[in-house]
């Protein structure tokens, strides 16, 4: 009996033995599988115009934009009775009508990094649609979180700080990140003792500035040791770096680098602040380079190149730069440094929208290490401006899919002119006239992107160019939904933060690379002024000509697209509109000419660096008070001018002027009523003590219920007293080791001689 019973133990054992093989092979092919990508299908293009895709935040919400021919019954702001939404893996929270066309689902938790979510959308609760489309199913996939850090070396805390030093550095992260989680991230110390790091946090751009202030400087040098966790943040990332600290008066080089980006230089940082008051050239040399300029920010000095730096150069600081104390570097040092291997990226300079009608339309662009770019317009429709600027400035680029459509798409070669080295920036030109026929009041949107294809950086290895074949079947843009699709997300699915900035990665090849900028071709030139009485003055020109345009036909329209004010203007190109209501966009017409301004408040031009207050004019008078010099002595006359203008005879014949002088603690010292004038010219006479106080005094007039008011400086003044005379004889050069005398001679400006003063003469040597 014992037998059997052991035989049937060991099959049992084997049977749940194969069972846990099975199932454990099984689970970990299901991991190892990558997530199968969700094709869209394009008939759901008539019922929704955008949808959440792509890369999205752990914070982000799912979102829905219906198309226009979509009919519903809502209240925006409330949650959305039954489940519209399902997700897989599940999302727990609840959707919101957030306009007439747009539904919200909010995710009651932060959405788990680095995972892809498969949803459903159930169309067929709030519209009719055919069964094949009742649930429309997308995919969108949560960022990983991650960060990188960036320290910018050791510099001085002040120009004047010979014993403190500080280290400052970006944090960059991939998502959105608890403030408290992120100065968790760095820790540091110094020989052992930890020390403070100080942030300040960008949430926007997701990057943190730190700062380690206040490094002492010993008789001994010391190291500062960073270390970086990624443990609360829930990343893998990880390191470390140890930097020098160097002892107290040891003046020295700490690092010299290239830096290419937002302008070029090299970058020198040394132990001790620099002295500004230095001659700097042939101390720091650039090979093969001349007329370099440089400047002196603390202990850093950055040297620029008249021409752009390409390839490899050789920097040498020789002996001789000198600390604020005037101690000296006493060996030269030399390093080399790279100009070379730019990043793939296109530029379009500048910021204008508006290419007036010259007979051929152009648009400059730069590119840099690409041998071809890809070229998209999007047409947004003369009867779709208003909708566009609803929710757009002249250049913005925000749900196109309601109004516009794609006109162009093609690849442009840049590699035909071989002369061009296209491994630095170089300026292209498209033009427009060979992609398309312009049509008048339209405004084009032109994206010039690329590929990992068309890069040529120089990368280690071979490694096979995935990107061409991922995109061979993703342009098919006679597709709509599919151009949309890509348009709004261009990237990858193995997508890895870490790896953004690196051209040798698919990561880097995102439509965040890409350039974009609108057009419109057009001649009218528009100048829109509110005032303060809901008036409206607008000046049309000609953009070409400069001359002002009449006969433009102008309209104004409120949010809802409704016109509700219109005029032409004179012959001075002028016109002004008494406004019933508030606008926000006006539309002028000449011929087949459109141009486009929208009124919104903060498209305004800044006014704040000009003075546009203009002259309050008080009870029908006008004022003006001036004197005869900009500042007095303590002790000195000063005579003071009023100017008044009383066009409508206002102020009864002689009717008294006061004059009244009050000293910077507003105390009144002078007190002057006149009641005759020459032609309106009044002349105040009086004198400051000898001890009398300086700073801003305020003279103030009072003319009839009118004051007026002007501060004068009353100030200790110390002139130039010296007139100094350094005579070698007429010779234009000292050489070294000839004797060369030369006469100083130092004179008081009243004449007398100036004796048993200490003279300090520097010479500067150019060579």
């Amino acid at each position: 009996m014992s037998n059997i019973s052991f035989r049937f133990y060991k099959q049992t054992i084997l049977i749940v033995s194969v069972l846990l093989v099975v199932t454990i092979s099984g689970i970990a092919y299901w991991l190892s599988t990558p997530k199968k990508i969700t094709e869209v299908d394009p008939a759901f293009s008539k019922y929704i115009d955008a949808y959440t895709s792509g890369l999205i935040s752990r914070q982000g919400n799912i979102r829905i934009q219906l198309a226009s021919d979509v009919s519903t019954m809502h209240t925006t702001n409330e949650p959305v009775e039954g489940d519209l939404f399902s997700f897989s893996p599940s999302i727990k929270g609840k959707a919101y009508w957030v306009d007439a066309r747009t539904i919200e689902f909010h995710p009651e938790q932060n959405l788990e990094p680095g995972k892809t979510y498969d949803a459903d959308f159930e169309l067929s609760k709030i519209t009719e649609v055919s069964k094949n489309l009742e649930t429309f199913k997308f995919q969108f996939q949560v960022i990983k979180q991650s960060f990188r850090i960036e320290q910018d070396g050791l510099q001085s805390v002040s120009p004047t700080s010979l014993d403190f030093l500080k280290l400052t550095g970006t944090l960059m992260l991939a998502d959105i990140e608890d403030t408290a989680n992120i100065e968790k991230l760095l820790g540091a110390d110094l020989n052992g003792q930890k020390v403070a790091v100080k942030w300040t946090h960008n949430l926007e751009t997701h990057t943190s500035k730190f700062t380690i202030d206040s490094i002492k400087q010993e008789q001994e040098s010391k190291k500062l040791n960073l270390k970086w966790d990624g443990d609360p943040v829930s990343s893998d990332v990880e390191g470390s770096e140890q930097i020098e600290v160097p002892a107290i008066g040891d003046f020295k080089i700490l690092s010299i680098k290239a830096i290419q980006e937002p302008e070029q230089y090299v970058l020198i940082q040394f132990s001790d602040p620099i002295q500004v008051a230095q001659d700097l050239n042939g101390l720091l040399t650039i090979t093969g380079k001349q007329d370099l300029h440089f400047t002196i920010d603390g202990s850093q000095i950055k040297i620029y190149s008249p021409d752009r730096l390409e390839g490899s150069y050789s920097i040498t600081v020789n002996e001789g730069v000198e600390n604020i104390v005037g101690k000296k570097i006493t060996k030269s040092v030399a390093a080399n440094v790279s100009f070379e291997n730019l990043n793939p990226a296109v530029i379009i300079p500048g910021k204008g929208v508006i290419l007036p009608g010259s007979g051929k339309l152009t648009f400059p662009f730069e590119a840099v290490n690409l041998n071809a770019v890809d070229v998209t317009i999007i047409k947004i429709y003369e009867d779709n401006i208003p909708q566009y600027f609803q929710v757009n400035d002249m250049n913005g680029g925000d749900e196109l899919r309601r109004v516009a459509k794609p006109v162009v798409k093609k690849t442009i070669r840049l590699d035909l002119d071989k002369g061009v080295n296209l491994k630095r920036k170089n300026r292209f030109s498209l033009d427009i006239d060979k992609l398309l026929k312009a049509e008048p009041g339209a405004i084009y949107r032109i994206t010039i992107g690329f590929r990992k294809s068309y890069s040529l950086f120089t990368c280690t290895g071979n490694t096979p160019n995935s990107d061409e074949q991922k995109n061979e079947t993703a342009d098919n843009f006679d597709d709509d939904e599919a151009f949309w699709s890509l348009y709004d997300n261009y990237y990858s699915y193995d997508y890895e933060w870490n790896q953004k900035d690196d051209p040798c990665s698919d990561s880097y090849y995102t439509s965040g690379r890409w350039a974009s900028r609108n057009v419109l071709s057009s001649n009218i030139g528009l100048i829109a002024k509110r005032g303060s009485k809901n008036n409206m003055l607008i000046a049309s020109t000609d953009i070409l000509t400069t001359e002002p345009l009449a006969g433009v036909q102008l309209q104004l329209l409120d949010f809802q697209q409704q016109v509700i004010q219109t005029a032409v203007t004179d012959n001075d190109g002028l016109a002004t509109i008494e406004m019933k209501r508030k606008a926000t966009l006006l539309v002028a017409k000449k011929g087949n000419q459109r141009a486009y301004l929208k009124l919104d408040d903060g498209g305004s031009l800044p006014l704040s660096r000009f003075n546009v207050g203009g002259e309050i004019i008080q009870n029908g008078i006008k004022g003006f008070i001036y004197g005869e010099r900009g500042v007095w002595r303590p002790g000195d006359s000063v005579f003071v001018g009023f100017i008044l203008e009383d066009k409508i005879k206002k102020l009864p014949e002689n009717d008294p002027i006061t004059f009244e002088l009050y000293n910077p603690q507003g105390q009144l010292t002078k007190r002057i009523v006149q009641t005759k004038s020459l032609n309106g010219f009044y002349t105040f006479r009086t004198a400051t003590d000898a001890g009398a106080p300086t700073g801003n005094w305020r003279a103030q007039v009072k003319a009839g219920g009118a004051i007026f008011n002007k501060s004068f400086k009353i100030e200790t003044i110390m002139p130039n007293r010296l007139k100094i005379n350094l005579d070698f004889g007429g010779k234009k050069e000292l050489v070294k080791g000839l004797e060369t005398g030369g006469t100083l001679t130092a004179k008081w400006l009243f004449g007398a001689v100036a004796q048993n003063l200490k003279v300090k003469i520097d010479a500067t040597l150019i060579p």
